[in-house]
């Protein structure tokens, strides 16, 4: 029986692009092979809806949180990329798990954005990005699995 092969966080893309389309996915993306540490945080919010009927309490989903966190060598590679994250320019960002694979796809914004300068280490950016509104013509879309 063979054994399945796993993916390793070596094998993972962050990618984006300047370009804002309608649906994110569809939009010609660059790798970011820069990138270190790469998160994804996809968070649904509860609220609670319980009333007389059940001592129990009971919730239905919500809103959801997407957010991606990635730490980038700063080198001259890094700098177009890193410069729109400072100006706060809207972008798409996509976050797969391997080259030829699915994975998820947004309009979003940095958000946060550290410069790290260790002693004994290279330099470093961790950058933040969300979802961010849009609207008017070719407005990004929301999030997608793709």
């Amino acid at each position: 029986m063979p054994l399945e092969t796993s993916q390793v966080g070596f094998n993972g893309l962050l990618q984006w692009s300047a370009t804002v389309g309608a649906d994110p996915s569809g939009v010609s993306l660059a790798d970011i092979d820069t990138a270190r540490d790469v998160n994804v945080s996809i968070q649904v919010d509860k609220t609670e809806v319980t009333d007389r009927r059940s001592q129990f309490k009971r919730y239905c989903p919500s809103m959801i949180d997407v957010e991606v966190t990635a730490t980038l060598t700063y080198n001259a590679a890094s700098k177009e990329f890193i410069q729109k994250c400072l100006d706060r320019d809207v972008m798409t960002i996509g976050v797969k798990h391997s080259a030829a694979s699915e994975g998820i796809f947004f309009t979003g914004q940095c958000f946060q954005s550290d410069l790290a300068q260790p002693l004994t280490d290279g330099m470093t950016i961790s950058v933040s990005f969300a979802p961010v509104r849009q609207s008017g013509t070719g407005a990004g879309g929301e999030p997608v699995w793709g």
